[in-house]
């Protein structure tokens, strides 16, 4: 569906044409593949204080009509301006387009037709209410047929993916709640006599979705927010609701959850929780965790809508190129680390980037990830890849000859649960062990009969985290490009909101930086939802806009942008705040403090075995000399045209950062920030990635390293208080500037707006 965006070719013609043509696309990242499924809603829906049902659909104060409260002026001379009409980016009109219809367009998520995330023109949006009473009675009295008390339900799918289809996405389902990350756990009162059945639920989350999960969830749910003082883990939360019902009623408390959707190690931390809590009640509580094999949300998602069905979409085989080292060679690395660390030649790989990345393979079943659903057996010299659809092997680019020649065999993708049962007797019968990842899940580890497994790291997490000499310069190409994109984006916008005095949404500001990224060479796909976010909506961390129910961007207010590409030669993360008319001093200030700490970690330089958590201080530093912090990481890894978030460094608070060193080769993001809620937002996010510091000797032995940028987009000066910069800081702005002027202003018509913008915003400070 178009609305002012470009369509583009398909990935079928990607490879062939991959030096030469430009736009190809993949079926993902927001440009293709809709979804438009309908279903039935159980039960009428009233309008807020009335008795009068809606118009057949499924309300939603809490998913859309909170951010339509705190809409600014310019969201009413919207809808008094727009009557019935979407005027697109480029300025054509065309009817609006419902959440349905745009849900997996361009600039969006693909939502669910006729879900809690529906939205229907003939509502009135700040009145729609969302019940999901509904859907918690089906669940609950799926939990009594199958004799638990609680049930859990993560976001993540089989393969632990961070972002997940819309197959996968039960979480949301059960909750209205659409971020990428949390857990929802329900609960059964098993002393309740009514016929409906009773009981709790709640949804916990990070600090990057506090506000929005207290926006989205309905007055059903508890939210329970990770990290802060006071606030139950999810863990425990569950498990003191399991301790109640018990010594309550005197029974066993058996909590629920689906085998696949969980780790090995979670369960076995999880599970020593449990076996703590009880061994330490002077009661006699009894509490069991079981695998559930049918998945409950998966029974009744058809009674309130279509439940989407899992697709396996094409794929493509990534040239030498553009990863720079071979199937073979990577097999080879795999295999010697597996042999020589834990003798053995077995392992199953179930995470699907280290799959693609392994493969050179690259697919889009999964919206922004460049992922396909798979599993992947690695036995001795031979490979076996689990998955459907096995007619794009043969019919595209002739993968079934390439999967060939690099020993690779090919089976149905839920053949996988009887190899692993064979091959765990198998190496039994010779007493040897197989390998299983940290992403390995508690039913894997079921199939295997005798235990005769070992747990690791999957070698290939540090391997694919570690860039070759080719995907640094995919890295810095892709950044380049996607940088100029986002300087036309900007020089657009301000000229629209301020020039011309438009009227521009969220939503219409996200599609045409999309419009614009598809001029460039390779360019494929978004890499995640692009957060384009005006005024007290960029105080939400991962806010994204929604078509028909996003706000106007106000020029008077902060606008914050986080967006990123997947383009062949990599994958670009970049986040910028600007403001477009006159900030006020605070903004200003703190918008200095957070590009005080971004230059500060850039310039750090750092020794052998520092880790993310040591030096993750360096970029808050000037926030907490004013009593302000953000409660998100400080740098996440990034994939070579692959996932956005990557592990398994990173720079955080988080204990496990302290896990993993930085080293050469790791590219990752810097980006600082501060967040008012309800008035602003400021992030500031440029890539990076490491090398040895030529400037400095070794110590002790140990080499020094440093950072490199490779974003390539202006910091907003007037939000620039100069007077609280030191020479240095304003050394490095300026050179940082003076390198983008210098790569762009030849591609850029002269006296042009693009041109005269440019200089404006890169000129010495």
């Amino acid at each position: 569906m178009s609305h002012g965006i470009n369509t583009k070719q398909s990935m079928l013609s990607l490879v062939s044409n991959a030096g030469t043509r430009q736009g190809a696309t993949m079926n993902y990242g927001g440009q293709q593949g809709q979804h438009h499924l309908s279903g039935g809603v159980s039960g009428p829906r009233y309008l807020s204080g009335t008795n009068r049902p809606c118009a057949n659909c499924t309300c939603s104060p809490g998913l859309l009509s909170r951010q339509s409260i705190r809409s600014s002026s310019y969201l009413k001379r919207m809808s008094i301006s727009r009557m019935g009409s979407y005027r697109s980016a480029s300025g054509t009109t065309s009817p609006i387009p419902s959440e349905n219809g745009g849900g997996s367009g361009v600039g969006g998520s693909p939502k669910r037709a006729s879900s809690v995330f529906t939205t229907d023109s003939s509502c009135d949006p700040i009145s729609k209410e969302i019940n999901t009473s509904f859907r918690l009675e089906s669940i609950r009295k799926q939990m009594l047929k199958h004799d638990i008390e609680l049930y859990i339900i993560p976001s993540e799918d089989a393969h632990q993916s961070e972002y997940t289809s819309l197959p996968d996405q039960r979480r949301s389902f059960i909750s209205g709640f659409s971020g990428s990350a949390g857990v929802a756990v329900i609960t059964r009162d098993i002393l309740c006599m009514n016929d409906t059945p009773e009981g709790l639920s709640a949804l916990s989350t990070d600090g990057r979705y506090f506000t929005q999960a207290s926006n989205e969830l309905d007055f059903n749910w508890q939210l329970l927010k990770q990290g802060v003082k006071g606030q139950p883990t999810w863990e425990e939360w569950t498990i003191d609701q399991a301790y109640q019902m018990s010594l309550d009623s005197g029974k066993e408390i058996k909590i629920g959850i689906d085998p696949t959707l969980i780790t090995y190690e979670n369960y076995k931390n999880f599970n020593n929780l449990i076996n703590n809590k009880v061994e330490s009640s002077n009661n006699k509580i009894q509490i069991k965790l079981i695998p559930v094999k049918d998945n409950l949300i998966d029974l009744i998602w058809s009674k309130f809508e279509e439940k989407p069905i899992r697709k396996f979409n094409e794929l493509i085989q990534l040239d030498l190129k553009y990863t720079g080292e071979s199937t073979i060679s990577k097999v080879e690395r795999v295999k010697t680390q597996l042999i020589n660390n834990y003798n053995s030649d077995l392992i199953i790989i179930n995470s699907l980037d280290e799959i693609a990345w392994i493969l050179n393979l690259r697919g889009s079943d999964i919206e922004f990830n460049p992922v396909f659903y798979s599993y992947l057996i690695l036995k001795n010299d031979k490979l076996i890849l689990y998955t459907d659809n096995h007619e794009r092997f043969n019919e595209i680019n002739n993968l079934k000859n390439y999967l060939n020649s690099i020993n690779c065999e090919l089976k149905n993708y839920d053949d996988i649960w009887f190899d692993i049962r064979k091959f765990a007797i198998e190496y039994h019968s010779i007493n040897k062990n197989l390998l299983i990842t940290k992403t390995s899940s508690w039913k894997m580890v079921n199939c295997i009969m005798a235990k005769n497994f070992i747990e690791i790291e999957s070698p290939i997490v540090e391997f694919k985290s570690i860039k070759n000499e080719i995907e640094l310069n995919g890295s810095k190409l892709a950044h380049e490009k996607d940088g100029l994109a986002i300087i036309k984006f900007f020089a657009w916008l301000e000229d629209k909101l301020v020039n011309d005095s438009d009227l521009i949404s969220e939503i219409e500001a996200s599609d045409k930086l999309l419009e614009i990224r598809n001029e460039f060479e390779n360019f494929i796909g978004l890499s995640f939802e692009t957060i384009s976010s005006t005024g007290s909506n960029a105080a939400i961390i991962h806010y994204s806009p929604k078509r028909d129910s996003c706000s106007m961007i106000n020029p008077n207010k902060i606008y914050l942008c986080d967006s990123g590409s997947q383009f062949l030669e990599g994958t670009t993360d970049t986040t910028r705040t600007f403001h477009f008319t006159e900030p006020r001093q605070e903004e200003i200030d703190n918008f200095t403090y957070v590009l005080k700490g971004h230059i500060a970690l850039s310039n750090v330089k750092f020794p052998e075995n520092t880790t993310g958590l040591m030096i993750d201080c360096i970029a808050r530093q000037f926030l907490w000399n004013q009593g302000l912090d953000y409660a998100h990481g400080t740098g996440h890894g990034v994939g070579s045209f692959l996932n956005v978030h990557e592990g398994p460094m990173g720079i955080g608070i988080r204990k496990h950062y302290n896990d993993y060193p930085l080293k050469i080769g790791n590219l990752m993001s810097n980006e600082p920030g501060y967040y008012k809620v309800d008035e602003y937002g400021i992030r500031i996010e440029n890539m990076i990635f490491v090398k040895k510091s030529d400037k400095l000797p070794n110590f002790n032995g140990r080499k020094f390293m440093e950072f490199e940028n490779v974003t390539m987009v202006p910091y907003c000066k007037k939000l620039i208080n100069i007077k609280l910069l030191n020479d240095d800081e304003k050394l490095f702005i300026n050179n940082y500037h003076k390198k983008i002027w210098d790569c762009y202003n030849n591609k850029l018509i002269k006296n042009s707006w693009e041109y005269k913008w440019l200089k404006r915003e890169t000129c010495p400070i």
